[in-house]
């Protein structure tokens, strides 16, 4: 081990153990229940080692540049879900762990998500942009760190729970999400490599003008979905309380990208609402959708230059 790599790794140890304190004063500072408080200091613990620590700084450090680099003026800041739905056990949480019971329980029940609809502002397949083609670069190594971020959280999670991501993908591909946004049709085009441990996508692109504002929606119909799904206190607080701040951080970028100054309303969606485990199903979602931005970015980089 060559000298800048052990100051490196003492330099994230040193980071994730502030990470670690400042995660138990906000805890102590919560009314979830103090069962439920230990669980999520347990997984601080389990996650000290190198190779997680590192997933966690990418998180952290993409979530302090949202917090120094939000407008004033623009879209609001990130918001924070709240109520009981975050410390309740999510009525689902007895799933099934052979394939074959995965088969004979697969149940569609698809239901409206109903999205907020803002007073003034256009409807997202509406938008009269003034495309900033030089910001697309920033915009791609946004969704490229936060894609990258979304999936080692994502494995962590599973791992914690003493499963893994191709297990789970395997064993619930017959289980649908259907969540109803603009790249829902690309979404299953994804494709998960097990020799990279990662997915992959190569679709077309076309236009700023035509791609831009199925981001933007995209990522607005992935927070409302959160909005909803009922998370457990440890999965939201350790894992994906940090996702919506990656779609905000994202959407402010797309913006940019799009020249504009605020959001737009989109469109009602519709999900599954019977999906055996809807934090792994959205989840997945995300990390899907996030490839896709960052395949899209990279294609219209080449398109523009």
């Amino acid at each position: 081990m060559t000298a800048n790599s052990s100051a490196s790794e003492s330099f994230e140890l040193q980071f994730l153990e502030r990470l670690q304190q400042q995660q138990q004063q906000q805890e102590q500072e919560q009314s979830a229940p103090a069962a439920t408080k230990a669980s999520c200091q347990q997984q601080s613990n389990i996650i000290g080692r190198i190779s997680t620590s590192k997933c966690w700084l990418l998180g952290i450090l993409l979530l302090l540049t949202v917090a120094t680099s939000w407008p004033t003026g623009t879209i609001a800041a990130p918001r924070r879900a709240r109520g009981l739905s975050l410390i309740l056990p999510h009525r689902n949480h007895a799933r099934l762990h052979h394939h074959h019971q995965h088969t004979r329980s697969i149940s569609t029940k698809i239901v409206p998500l109903l999205t907020n609809q803002t007073e003034g502002r256009e409807q997202c397949t509406d938008l009269k942009m003034t495309p900033n083609i030089e910001h697309l670069q920033v915009a791609l190594e946004v969704a490229k760190n936060t894609r990258e971020a979304v999936l080692c959280l994502t494995k962590e999670w599973l791992r914690n729970q003493n499963h893994t991501l191709p297990q789970d993908l395997h064993s619930y591909s017959l289980h649908s999400l259907a969540l109803k946004h603009p790249l829902q049709s690309e979404v299953k085009e994804v494709k998960f490599q097990n020799q990279l441990g990662d997915f992959v996508y190569s679709g077309k692109v076309t236009t700023l003008q035509e791609e831009m504002p199925a981001i933007i929606e995209s990522l607005l119909v992935l927070e409302h979905l959160y909005e909803i799904i009922v998370f457990d206190h440890q999965s939201w607080n350790c894992y994906f309380n940090n996702f919506v701040h990656f779609f905000h951080h994202n959407m402010h970028e797309a913006l940019k990208v799009a020249g504009l100054n605020d959001a737009c309303n989109p469109r009602n969606a519709e999900y599954n609402a019977d999906h055996i485990w809807p934090m792994f199903g959205a989840a997945v979602e995300t990390i899907k959708v996030l490839t896709i931005i960052e395949h899209k970015y990279e294609q219209l980089i080449k398109l523009y230059q």
